[in-house]
């Protein structure tokens, strides 16, 4: 397929057509046919930016073209749903969705991708996704698990040098929580936290995948102190939960899904069966007055 043949930019990549950007340990090194100006992608993205890729790089390559598909063999369809098919032929993945005028072609590990794109998108000023798919978390997470990581549905925070994870579903209270103790830490994001076991332990890092009401990102990371599954109620108090039983069944509902393949579950059942088992895990019970942090102290300092 000749689209294939693109898979990794230049060397001699032109730095104008260059940006890095540094998440969970990961930089996306996104490069395109055009100049990549300050106003090409949204703000959200700034505090990521860095200088230089680090050593776990993902290659991201924007051609401003759809190749002619037509004639050539995509592979073995393995997924589709909606706008979205995707394919596998050999160790090369292939994303395609005509209705939306994307196509993205990755190899074995999606560590190299080519993203194609209708010619107009090149105009279109301040993208909100770097790899101008709907979304970055097509790509994250397939990507995290080989690095015993995930996203998750959850609001997080590094508070007093302790990371905390706020779960529950859309309305349950992340952004409301992420909003009450702004001040008292760093907010990492209220929707999408990544979960990363590293050799000294669990952290949780930041992401840009924030709700529309709260535009507070930081690409700022901490250790995983505790799990907090949130319940509105008229007064703030902490209650702990000792069924981990009731964890194992609730954890998974929060995981941000790629395509589900068997080694993709088992790597990320590993992740949260350590989660599960070695970070505590409590019951928040939270109004909106603004004290609910005053509920979370013998918590921080019985950590720090």
């Amino acid at each position: 397929m000749a689209c294939m043949q693109t898979l990794l930019p230049s060397p001699e990549t032109d730095p104008a057509c260059c940006r890095n950007y540094r998440i969970a340990g990961l930089t996306l090194r996104v490069t395109a046919d055009l100049p990549l100006d300050s106003a090409a992608f949204e703000e959200k993205f700034s505090c990521f930016q860095t200088d230089e890729p680090g050593n776990d790089v993902i290659y991201l390559h924007h051609h401003f073209f759809i190749p002619d598909m037509r004639d050539e063999n995509p592979g073995r369809m393995v997924f589709r749903k909606g706008p979205w098919t995707i394919y596998q032929r050999d160790s090369t993945w292939i994303y395609h969705a005509p209705t939306l005028g994307q196509l993205a072609v990755c190899n074995k590990t999606h560590t190299r991708c080519a993203m194609y794109h209708e010619p107009q998108e090149a105009d279109r000023i301040g993208h909100d996704t770097l790899s101008l798919l709907p979304s970055d978390q097509i790509l994250l997470a397939r990507l995290l698990p080989e690095r015993q990581a995930c996203l998750i549905h959850a609001a997080g925070m590094a508070l007093a040098g302790q990371g905390l994870l706020f779960l529950g579903h859309s309305g349950a209270g992340k952004s409301t929580v992420a909003q009450l103790l702004a001040r008292r830490g760093t907010v990492l994001c209220d929707d999408r936290i990544i979960v990363r076991r590293w050799p000294e332990g669990l952290r949780i890092h930041g992401t840009w995948f924030h709700s529309a009401g709260v535009p507070l990102v930081s690409p700022a990371d901490a250790p995983l102190r505790a799990l907090l599954l949130l319940e509105k109620s008229d007064a703030n108090r902490l209650e702990p939960v000792r069924d981990r039983a009731e964890l194992a069944r609730t954890l998974p509902l929060f995981i941000i899904k790629s395509l589900l393949t068997a080694d993709w579950w088992e790597k990320v059942f590993d992740l949260m069966t350590r989660v599960i088992r070695e970070v505590p895990a409590y019951r928040l019970y939270f109004d909106t007055s603004g004290s609910v942090a005053a509920a979370l102290e013998p918590l921080l300092q019985e950590g720090g």
